[in-house]
């Protein structure tokens, strides 16, 4: 606050008054009907319940008195309970029932069992009820016995000092707001007041610049029709200038024209030779017109002539053209005749491979595929080269075959094998005996180097 102010109250101090209570005690609530109750269900109780589109306005309603019923509910002054104990004292909790019960430093404890079955109902169990210990004793206390009047009313004074101090504390600073509130106000008007004056300045400029403007577009305007009729005047002076300086001598050339000064030549020439002349450019052009029909005529024949060779030429074009046109009608008729055949041809073919399926079908099973041996090494006997399996049995290799075999061996990584066929050769005459031959190898893996029947002998195969 400023010096020399004098402090203002909004309202005068006035005691607290009571308050209504949220309800009366006294009011007994009436019965309700439960047909009428939108939380019970009526209907199906099974079935899927559907819930109605709600109204907007209806829910604007609910909220709005829900809105006024929380209002209420926190305006709602709630019931003050125990002041806090005055200092150097306070509260205990004291026992007010009707029997005494021993408080001991240990709680009594002790263990107990039962086995009952969880199905069978259990009945409520009794309310815990105490046995009653100890003697009874009771006092008289008179009215105004326990009231201090000077220990009740401090706290109310308290309350009272305090929010009477509050309160005025509230007020000025209210005023000190309000002070506040004015100073600001007041050096706002003085900057809008400024930036108005400076607004209005500069529109003054603005007004001096556009006037200026318009009067230099004025000015510029006269000055321009100013020079626009000085220079009609300089161009009119000198055509008039020029148009007397050539008058004599055009006058002078239109009376001659016109034959007042005669000429004896001219005479002669517009009577005699002009006459003349005109007659034998008339022949010479009646001459130059018959020649140009003759020679018109001999153009025509020549190109009568010609077109009528074009025309031949052109028929016998024609004709070839038809030819080729009948040509390729007749080469068409023979590739569609083609193309019939082939597709007659394609028909066949396929009836025929069909037949073969069928005959295939009804052919007995293929045998049985022929079975493999390990082959172990290659060992020349006799002359001959022999490749030897692991049962120790050994049939000849072909020459053909026999480098690539020994490759096949020297390759051989860990866990593989090269696998054998042996093939039966005829023997020759009649009394000769069948032998075996190696027919192919393959390189093996574990997996598949196991032969079919390691038993088996190759001389058998």
């Amino acid at each position: 606050m400023h010096t020399g102010e004098v402090q203002q109250f909004a309202s005068a101090p006035q005691a607290v008054g009571a308050r209504k209570k949220y309800r009366d005690p006294n009011d007994i609530p009436g019965a309700n009907n439960i047909m009428h109750d939108r939380r019970v269900v009526r209907g199906n109780t099974y079935a899927s319940m559907v819930q109605p589109q709600p109204d907007m306005a209806d829910v604007q309603k609910q909220r709005e008195a829900q809105r006024r019923r929380l209002m209420r509910a926190n305006k709602t002054t709630k019931r003050a309970g125990t002041p806090d104990p005055v200092p150097g004292r306070k509260h205990m909790d004291i026992q007010t029932d009707s029997y005494l019960e021993e408080l001991t430093e240990r709680t009594v404890e002790f263990e107990a069992e039962t086995q009952t079955d969880f199905l069978l109902d259990r009945p409520p169990s009794p309310l815990f009820m105490p046995a009653k210990i100890g003697c009874d004793v009771e006092t008289q206390i008179e009215d105004g016995e326990l009231f201090d009047f000077d220990m009740e009313c401090e706290p109310v004074l308290e309350v009272l000092v305090g929010k009477t101090l509050e309160q005025g504390m509230m007020e000025v600073l209210e005023e000190e707001e309000l002070e506040s509130l004015r100073r600001h106000q007041e050096d706002f008007e003085k900057r809008r007041n400024a930036e108005l004056l400076e607004v209005q300045r500069m529109e003054a400029a603005e007004k001096r610049r556009q006037e200026e403007m318009q009067r230099r577009l004025q000015q510029q305007a006269s000055q321009r029709e100013q020079d626009l009729s000085i220079m009609r005047k300089v161009v009119s002076r000198s055509i008039a200038a020029a148009h007397l300086s050539s008058l004599k001598d055009r006058a002078l050339a239109h009376l001659l024209d016109a034959g007042i000064f005669a000429d004896a030549v001219q005479l002669a020439v517009d009577n005699h030779f002009m006459p003349q002349l005109l007659q034998l450019v008339t022949e010479q052009m009646d001459q130059s017109r018959a020649d140009r029909q003759i020679f018109g005529g001999v153009i025509q024949s020549t190109a009568q002539q010609r077109l009528e060779k074009q025309e031949r030429v052109l028929e016998v074009e024609r004709r070839r053209i038809a030819a080729i046109d009948d040509a390729e009608r007749q080469a068409r008729i023979e590739i569609a005749a083609q193309r019939a055949r082939r597709e007659k041809e394609a028909q066949r073919v396929l009836e025929e491979q069909a037949g073969l399926v069928e005959w295939e079908e009804k052919e007995p099973p293929a045998p049985e595929e022929q079975p493999e041996f390990q082959v172990v090494e290659v060992k020349d006997e006799d002359g001959t080269t022999q490749a030897v399996f692991a049962d120790g049995s050994a049939v000849p290799v072909p020459p053909e075959k026999l480098e690539e075999l020994k490759q096949a061996l020297e390759s051989l990584t860990d866990g593989q094998t090269v696998m054998a066929k042996v093939a039966s050769v005829p023997a020759e005459g009649d009394d000769g005996v069948a032998s075996s031959v190696l027919e192919s190898f393959r390189v093996a893996t574990p997996e598949e180097s196991a032969p079919a029947d390691g038993a088996a002998d190759p001389e058998a195969a």
